[in-house]
């Protein structure tokens, strides 16, 4: 941290250990919180913090092969946080202005151009293409990521929006990991969010059509009745 802010780098460190006698929470994560919000000294020195750093810390946990929807779910949040490492974003937010379900989709965005999306439903791409397309172009690029059992990258899904992402294959190990404890069968929830995804565009659509008056409108046309 030291020499990122001395030379204007961006190294990062992952520490990896077992935790014996709270190495991790007790010791090493505390002394390097206190590196970047500062501290004072035995001897009442104030130490400025190195502000630029960001730090966290994970518990790995091992998880059940057997298909089900339960170790399905623990995967995939797993994995989302896995991805956000992978990634350097780690900041959950709206979608476009929406509150997303987050067993449909999670959308991530640093604020400093780093935004990723994951989508755990494929057959929501539709509806969130059409979110995405509804909404400014910046400029800046959303990875975007899949779970899905087949190999399809969905380029075809994301046309409409292809300038705006950047369509990203799970990693192999997280591919891998998903395909074996995926149930055969979609599970029931995933239905139920789909279909209350669809309801509430079908219904900020129709008030959108209700609220756009026509050019033609009697109230606008010179002598038109009010």
């Amino acid at each position: 941290m030291q020499l990122n802010a001395e030379d204007g780098g961006h190294r990062k460190c992952i520490l990896v250990t077992n935790n014996e006698n709270g190495i991790c929470e007790n010791v090493t994560y505390e002394r390097n919180k206190r590196v970047i919000q500062g501290y004072t000294t035995p001897k009442g020195e104030d130490i400025e913090g190195l502000h630029a750093n960001s730090l966290r810390y994970y518990r790995t946990t091992l998880l059940s092969r057997d298909k089900s929807v339960k170790n399905m779910r623990q995967l995939v949040r797993l994995a989302t946080d896995m991805l956000c490492i992978k990634n350097d974003v780690y900041t959950e937010a709206e979608f476009c202005g929406k509150h997303l379900n987050p067993n449909i989709a999670r959308y991530f965005d640093n604020g400093q151009g780093n935004r990723m999306f994951v989508i755990y439903e494929e057959r929501a791409i539709q509806l969130l293409v059409q979110l995405m397309a509804q909404t400014e172009d910046d400029g800046i690029k959303t990875m975007v990521y899949v779970f899905s059992p087949g190999a399809d990258p969905y380029t075809d899904d994301f046309e409409d929006v292809a300038e705006r992402v950047k369509l990203c294959a799970l990693p192999s190990a997280i591919y891998e990991a998903y395909k074996r404890v995926l149930p055969k069968r979609k599970p029931k929830f995933l239905d139920e969010a789909l279909q209350e995804m669809k309801t509430q565009a079908e219904a900020e659509a129709s008030m959108q059509q209700t609220l756009d008056f026509g050019e033609n409108d009697n109230m606008n046309e010179e002598g038109g009745e009010a």
